[in-house]
């Protein structure tokens, strides 16, 4: 008897808060297997942990989520920090390249980061009145919602209770 080929990883591209309210963000990969999650920035893995060991926290109102693992509270988000770096060559290459196998999977397309490459980007609220107007015109609540919402999806189809 063959087996099914196992379901390739979902990856969304996130930015890493170390706690929720700073202006420190740092863009990130979010890997997904069912059962696995883990988060992977520019300098090294933040970590790689069974979803069952993962305490999740969801904010619906901005729609950022708050991942605990092993003591360390990592708060992910598809908007950056008006200061944040952009997305490497690296990080893109391997977002986009992680593309086709998951859109070739049946069982990925039920789920909005299966149908969608989700990738963040830095805001544009930076304290100032020009940066707050530049932030709602580019409908960044908005966006960030609807990242918050592929993101909550895809961790409760994985395992991670939220």
């Amino acid at each position: 008897m063959t087996r099914p080929p196992a379901a390739p990883p979902i990856l969304m591209g996130v930015y890493r808060y170390p706690r929720v309210m700073t202006s420190k963000s740092e863009p990130t990969i979010l890997g997904v297997l069912p059962g696995r999650v883990w988060l992977v920035g520019q300098g090294g893995v933040f970590f790689d942990a069974p979803a069952q060991q993962i305490a999740a926290k969801a904010n619906t109102t901005v729609g950022h989520i708050t991942l605990e693992v092993n003591g360390t509270k990592h708060v992910v988000a598809g908007v950056g920090s008006a200061s944040g770096a952009p997305f490497s060559e690296q990080q893109l290459a391997e977002l986009a390249s992680s593309r086709p196998a998951i859109e070739a999977d049946p069982t990925t397309g039920s789920l909005m980061a299966g149908r969608t490459l989700f990738v963040g980007a830095p805001g544009k609220v930076d304290g100032s009145y020009q940066g707050g107007i530049q932030s709602m015109v580019g409908r960044e609540i908005g966006q960030q919602r609807d990242f918050g919402a592929a993101l909550r999806e895809l961790l409760g189809a994985v395992g991670v209770a939220l």
